[in-house]
């Protein structure tokens, strides 16, 4: 795997990291209902970053001459993660 992509995904994965904890702290402030949704959401999501950095990290290690075949698919999933908090940054903005 090329150094410049496995830099791309590490890069990506810590963006997540950094949103999922800023969406923490706006959590703070949100009233009692929309807070325990939201802490939901962040939990599964937590779940779901740490898994992509699980799978990466062992598809790394084991696959590096498949690493080309797979890039599509782990970028996908990170973006539909990365889609989801975006998400959820709006609508915890609305329901403030």
């Amino acid at each position: 795997m090329a150094n410049d992509t496995k830099g791309q995904v590490e890069k990506i994965l810590a963006e997540l990291g950094k949103k999922i904890d800023q969406l923490i702290v706006e959590t703070k402030s949100a009233s009692g209902d929309v807070r325990e949704d939201v802490e939901k959401k962040i939990k599964e999501l937590k779940k779901k970053k740490e898994k992509l950095e699980e799978d990466f990290e062992s598809y790394k290690g084991k696959n590096e001459g498949k690493w080309q075949d797979a890039k599509s698919h782990l970028s996908s999933a990170v973006q539909e993660l990365k889609k989801a908090i975006e998400a959820m940054f709006k609508d915890n903005s609305a329901k403030k």
